[in-house]
Protein backbone atom coordinates (compact mmCIF):
# COMPACT_ATOMS: atom_id res chain seq x y z
CA UNK A 1 0.00 0.00 0.00
CA UNK A 2 3.07 2.26 -0.01
CA UNK A 3 6.42 2.42 -1.84
CA UNK A 4 8.78 2.34 1.15
CA UNK A 5 10.23 -1.15 0.43
CA UNK A 6 10.98 -0.17 -3.18
CA UNK A 7 12.03 3.44 -2.65
CA UNK A 8 14.54 2.67 0.12
CA UNK A 9 16.45 0.35 -2.23
CA UNK A 10 16.57 2.65 -5.24
CA UNK A 11 20.01 3.75 -6.43
CA UNK A 12 19.68 7.35 -5.29
CA UNK A 13 18.41 6.38 -1.82
CA UNK A 14 21.23 3.89 -1.35
CA UNK A 15 23.74 6.57 -2.33
CA UNK A 16 22.32 8.77 0.43
CA UNK A 17 22.76 5.95 2.93
CA UNK A 18 26.28 5.33 1.66
CA UNK A 19 27.14 9.01 2.11
CA UNK A 20 25.81 9.22 5.65
CA UNK A 21 27.50 5.93 6.57
CA UNK A 22 30.84 7.25 5.25
CA UNK A 23 30.53 10.53 7.16
CA UNK A 24 29.64 8.67 10.33
CA UNK A 25 32.75 6.53 9.73
CA UNK A 26 34.82 9.70 9.41
CA UNK A 27 33.57 10.79 12.83
CA UNK A 28 34.35 7.37 14.27
CA UNK A 29 37.88 7.57 12.89
CA UNK A 30 38.33 10.83 14.78
CA UNK A 31 37.01 9.08 17.87
CA UNK A 32 39.49 6.27 17.34
CA UNK A 33 42.36 8.75 17.28
CA UNK A 34 41.05 10.12 20.57
CA UNK A 35 40.94 6.64 22.03
CA UNK A 36 44.49 5.83 20.89
CA UNK A 37 45.73 9.07 22.44
CA UNK A 38 43.78 8.53 25.63
CA UNK A 39 44.15 4.79 26.29
CA UNK A 40 46.99 2.75 24.68
CA UNK A 41 49.45 5.63 24.90
CA UNK A 42 48.43 6.24 28.51
CA UNK A 43 49.20 2.63 29.40
CA UNK A 44 52.51 2.90 27.56
CA UNK A 45 53.43 5.97 29.59
CA UNK A 46 52.54 4.17 32.82
CA UNK A 47 54.77 1.23 31.91
CA UNK A 48 57.65 3.53 30.96
CA UNK A 49 57.39 5.45 34.23
CA UNK A 50 57.39 2.20 36.21
CA UNK A 51 60.68 1.32 34.49
CA UNK A 52 62.13 4.84 34.21
CA UNK A 53 60.74 7.00 37.07
CA UNK A 54 62.32 10.16 35.63
CA UNK A 55 59.67 10.15 32.90
CA UNK A 56 56.91 10.84 35.44
CA UNK A 57 56.76 14.56 34.64
CA UNK A 58 56.46 13.90 30.92
CA UNK A 59 53.72 11.35 31.54
CA UNK A 60 51.72 13.91 33.48
CA UNK A 61 52.25 16.50 30.76
CA UNK A 62 51.01 14.04 28.15
CA UNK A 63 47.85 13.47 30.13
CA UNK A 64 47.13 17.22 30.15
CA UNK A 65 47.87 17.60 26.42
CA UNK A 66 45.71 14.61 25.50
CA UNK A 67 42.80 15.99 27.51
CA UNK A 68 42.94 19.38 25.80
CA UNK A 69 43.22 17.78 22.34
CA UNK A 70 40.09 15.77 23.02
CA UNK A 71 38.06 18.69 24.33
CA UNK A 72 39.18 21.46 21.96
CA UNK A 73 40.02 19.73 18.65
CA UNK A 74 38.51 16.30 18.13
CA UNK A 75 35.13 17.05 19.74
CA UNK A 76 34.50 20.04 17.46
CA UNK A 77 35.42 18.19 14.27
CA UNK A 78 33.23 15.28 15.27
CA UNK A 79 30.22 17.51 15.94
CA UNK A 80 30.43 19.28 12.57
CA UNK A 81 30.78 16.08 10.53
CA UNK A 82 28.10 14.24 12.49
CA UNK A 83 25.57 16.99 11.86
CA UNK A 84 26.15 16.66 8.10
CA UNK A 85 25.67 12.89 8.33
CA UNK A 86 22.45 13.33 10.31
CA UNK A 87 21.11 15.75 7.70
CA UNK A 88 21.81 13.29 4.90
CA UNK A 89 19.98 10.60 6.84
CA UNK A 90 17.10 13.04 7.28
CA UNK A 91 17.05 13.62 3.50
CA UNK A 92 16.76 9.84 3.05
CA UNK A 93 13.85 9.70 5.47
CA UNK A 94 12.13 12.64 3.77
CA UNK A 95 12.40 10.89 0.40
CA UNK A 96 11.39 7.41 1.56
CA UNK A 97 8.79 8.28 4.21
CA UNK A 98 7.39 11.19 2.16
CA UNK A 99 8.10 14.03 4.58
CA UNK A 100 8.43 17.68 3.59
CA UNK A 101 11.94 18.94 4.39
CA UNK A 102 10.71 22.48 5.00
CA UNK A 103 8.17 21.29 7.56
CA UNK A 104 10.82 19.53 9.63
CA UNK A 105 12.89 22.68 10.31
CA UNK A 106 16.26 21.00 9.76
CA UNK A 107 18.03 23.99 8.27
CA UNK A 108 19.80 24.03 4.91
CA UNK A 109 20.13 20.70 3.10
CA UNK A 110 23.59 19.22 2.63
CA UNK A 111 25.26 20.19 -0.65
CA UNK A 112 24.86 17.44 -3.29
CA UNK A 113 28.61 17.60 -4.01
CA UNK A 114 29.33 16.52 -0.44
CA UNK A 115 26.90 13.61 -0.79
CA UNK A 116 28.54 12.50 -4.04
CA UNK A 117 32.03 12.72 -2.52
CA UNK A 118 31.06 10.75 0.59
CA UNK A 119 29.19 8.05 -1.34
CA UNK A 120 32.14 7.66 -3.73
CA UNK A 121 34.48 7.17 -0.78
CA UNK A 122 32.09 4.55 0.56
CA UNK A 123 32.24 2.72 -2.80
CA UNK A 124 36.04 2.52 -2.57
CA UNK A 125 35.72 0.32 0.51
CA UNK A 126 32.60 -1.69 -0.35
CA UNK A 127 31.78 -3.73 -3.43
CA UNK A 128 28.09 -2.88 -3.44
CA UNK A 129 25.23 -1.45 -1.38
CA UNK A 130 23.99 -4.79 -0.06
CA UNK A 131 24.70 -3.83 3.57
CA UNK A 132 22.46 -0.77 3.16
CA UNK A 133 19.44 -2.44 1.59
CA UNK A 134 16.12 -2.81 3.44
CA UNK A 135 16.93 -0.01 5.86
CA UNK A 136 13.37 -0.20 7.15
CA UNK A 137 11.36 -3.42 7.62
CA UNK A 138 9.84 -4.47 4.31
CA UNK A 139 6.67 -5.60 6.11
CA UNK A 140 5.57 -1.95 6.38
CA UNK A 141 4.70 -2.06 2.69
CA UNK A 142 1.35 -3.56 3.69
CA UNK A 143 0.25 -0.35 5.42
CA UNK A 144 -0.85 3.07 4.14
CA UNK A 145 1.97 5.61 4.31
CA UNK A 146 0.73 7.48 7.40
CA UNK A 147 0.80 4.24 9.42
CA UNK A 148 3.93 2.83 7.82
CA UNK A 149 5.86 5.95 8.85
CA UNK A 150 5.10 5.40 12.52
CA UNK A 151 6.21 1.76 12.38
CA UNK A 152 9.44 2.73 10.59
CA UNK A 153 10.13 5.47 13.12
CA UNK A 154 9.38 3.23 16.07
CA UNK A 155 11.60 0.45 14.67
CA UNK A 156 14.49 2.85 14.08
CA UNK A 157 14.18 4.30 17.58
CA UNK A 158 13.99 0.89 19.29
CA UNK A 159 17.01 -0.42 17.39
CA UNK A 160 19.12 2.64 18.16
CA UNK A 161 18.31 2.60 21.89
CA UNK A 162 19.04 -1.12 22.22
CA UNK A 163 22.38 -0.73 20.45
CA UNK A 164 23.46 2.13 22.70
CA UNK A 165 22.62 0.33 25.92
CA UNK A 166 24.64 -2.68 24.87
CA UNK A 167 27.53 -0.42 23.90
CA UNK A 168 27.39 1.30 27.30
CA UNK A 169 27.92 -2.04 29.02
CA UNK A 170 31.05 -2.57 26.93
CA UNK A 171 32.38 0.83 27.99
CA UNK A 172 31.92 0.01 31.70
CA UNK A 173 33.68 -3.33 31.24
CA UNK A 174 36.64 -1.72 29.44
CA UNK A 175 37.01 1.02 32.07
CA UNK A 176 37.05 -1.54 34.87
CA UNK A 177 39.71 -3.61 33.12
CA UNK A 178 41.76 -0.50 32.38
CA UNK A 179 41.62 0.64 36.01
CA UNK A 180 42.71 -2.75 37.33
CA UNK A 181 45.53 -2.95 34.78
CA UNK A 182 47.00 0.45 35.55
CA UNK A 183 46.77 -0.02 39.33
CA UNK A 184 48.58 -3.34 39.00
CA UNK A 185 51.30 -1.58 37.00
CA UNK A 186 51.67 0.94 39.82
CA UNK A 187 51.86 -1.73 42.51
CA UNK A 188 54.31 -3.92 40.63
CA UNK A 189 56.52 -0.89 39.93
CA UNK A 190 56.63 -0.03 43.63
CA UNK A 191 55.75 3.61 43.01
CA UNK A 192 55.49 6.12 45.84
CA UNK A 193 52.19 7.97 46.32
CA UNK A 194 53.59 11.05 44.57
CA UNK A 195 54.85 9.07 41.59
CA UNK A 196 51.64 7.03 41.52
CA UNK A 197 49.49 10.16 41.31
CA UNK A 198 51.73 11.76 38.69
CA UNK A 199 52.61 8.71 36.63
CA UNK A 200 49.38 6.69 36.87
CA UNK A 201 46.36 8.80 37.74
CA UNK A 202 47.33 11.88 35.71
CA UNK A 203 47.94 9.95 32.45
CA UNK A 204 44.77 7.94 33.10
CA UNK A 205 42.64 11.10 33.15
CA UNK A 206 41.94 11.36 29.39
CA UNK A 207 40.96 7.68 29.25
CA UNK A 208 38.40 8.16 31.99
CA UNK A 209 37.19 11.48 30.54
CA UNK A 210 36.57 9.76 27.20
CA UNK A 211 35.07 6.59 28.68
CA UNK A 212 32.79 8.27 31.19
CA UNK A 213 31.65 10.82 28.64
CA UNK A 214 30.84 8.06 26.15
CA UNK A 215 28.96 6.09 28.80
CA UNK A 216 26.96 9.13 29.94
CA UNK A 217 26.14 10.36 26.43
CA UNK A 218 25.08 6.93 25.16
CA UNK A 219 22.79 6.41 28.16
CA UNK A 220 21.31 9.89 27.77
CA UNK A 221 20.69 9.20 24.08
CA UNK A 222 19.09 5.84 24.92
CA UNK A 223 16.82 7.52 27.49
CA UNK A 224 15.73 10.10 24.91
CA UNK A 225 15.05 7.32 22.44
CA UNK A 226 13.02 5.38 25.00
CA UNK A 227 10.76 8.40 25.44
CA UNK A 228 10.37 8.73 21.66
CA UNK A 229 9.59 5.02 21.37
CA UNK A 230 6.91 5.36 24.03
CA UNK A 231 5.36 8.22 22.06
CA UNK A 232 5.37 6.11 18.89
CA UNK A 233 3.78 3.18 20.69
CA UNK A 234 1.08 5.43 22.15
CA UNK A 235 0.23 6.55 18.62
CA UNK A 236 0.05 2.92 17.45
CA UNK A 237 -2.28 2.02 20.31
CA UNK A 238 -4.49 5.01 19.50
CA UNK A 239 -4.68 3.80 15.90
CA UNK A 240 -5.67 0.33 17.02
CA UNK A 241 -8.35 1.70 19.36
CA UNK A 242 -9.44 4.22 16.68
CA UNK A 243 -8.85 7.22 18.97
CA UNK A 244 -6.78 9.27 16.52
CA UNK A 245 -7.44 10.73 13.09
CA UNK A 246 -5.18 10.47 10.06
CA UNK A 247 -4.40 14.19 10.26
CA UNK A 248 -3.35 13.82 13.91
CA UNK A 249 -1.16 10.86 12.98
CA UNK A 250 0.54 12.98 10.32
CA UNK A 251 1.23 15.78 12.81
CA UNK A 252 2.58 13.38 15.44
CA UNK A 253 4.78 11.70 12.85
CA UNK A 254 6.31 15.00 11.74
CA UNK A 255 7.02 15.96 15.35
CA UNK A 256 8.61 12.56 15.99
CA UNK A 257 10.83 12.84 12.92
CA UNK A 258 12.15 16.22 14.04
CA UNK A 259 13.10 14.74 17.40
CA UNK A 260 14.75 11.74 15.71
CA UNK A 261 16.94 14.08 13.68
CA UNK A 262 17.86 16.09 16.76
CA UNK A 263 18.88 12.92 18.57
CA UNK A 264 20.98 11.73 15.62
CA UNK A 265 23.01 14.90 15.41
CA UNK A 266 23.59 15.04 19.18
CA UNK A 267 24.22 11.41 20.02
CA UNK A 268 27.68 9.78 20.26
CA UNK A 269 28.57 7.10 17.72
CA UNK A 270 29.58 3.47 17.99
CA UNK A 271 32.81 2.25 16.39
CA UNK A 272 32.20 0.41 13.11
CA UNK A 273 33.82 -2.87 14.19
CA UNK A 274 31.62 -3.12 17.28
CA UNK A 275 28.59 -1.69 15.47
CA UNK A 276 28.78 -4.55 12.96
CA UNK A 277 28.93 -7.13 15.72
CA UNK A 278 26.01 -5.75 17.72
CA UNK A 279 23.60 -4.79 14.93
CA UNK A 280 22.77 -8.25 13.50
CA UNK A 281 20.83 -9.61 16.45
CA UNK A 282 19.11 -6.27 17.05
CA UNK A 283 18.03 -5.98 13.39
CA UNK A 284 16.41 -9.41 13.51
CA UNK A 285 14.46 -8.47 16.64
CA UNK A 286 13.51 -5.11 15.10
CA UNK A 287 12.10 -6.73 11.97
CA UNK A 288 10.08 -9.27 13.97
CA UNK A 289 8.72 -6.51 16.18
CA UNK A 290 7.70 -4.50 13.12
CA UNK A 291 6.00 -7.53 11.56
CA UNK A 292 4.03 -8.05 14.75
CA UNK A 293 2.84 -4.43 14.79
CA UNK A 294 1.99 -4.49 11.09
CA UNK A 295 -0.06 -7.64 11.57
CA UNK A 296 -1.90 -6.04 14.49
CA UNK A 297 -2.69 -2.92 12.47
CA UNK A 298 -3.86 -4.84 9.41
CA UNK A 299 -6.19 -6.87 11.59
CA UNK A 300 -7.67 -3.64 12.95
CA UNK A 301 -8.25 -1.52 9.82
Amino acid sequence: MNNIPREQNSQHRLELLAAQRQLYSDVKNLQMISVVIGVPLVITWSILVAVIPKLAVYAGLWGIIATFLELLVFSRLQKSTQEKAAKIQQIFDCDVLQFSWASLNCGIRVAPELIVDASNRYKLKHQDYSALQNWYPISVGQLPIHLARIICQRSNIWWDAKLRRRYSKWIVFILIILTILVFLIGLVGGLTLEKFLLAVLAPLTPAFVLGLRQYTEHNEAANRLDRLRENAEIIVQKVISKKITQQEIEMESYSLQTQIYDNRRRSPLIFDWLYSQLRREDEEQMNKGAESLVQELTQNP
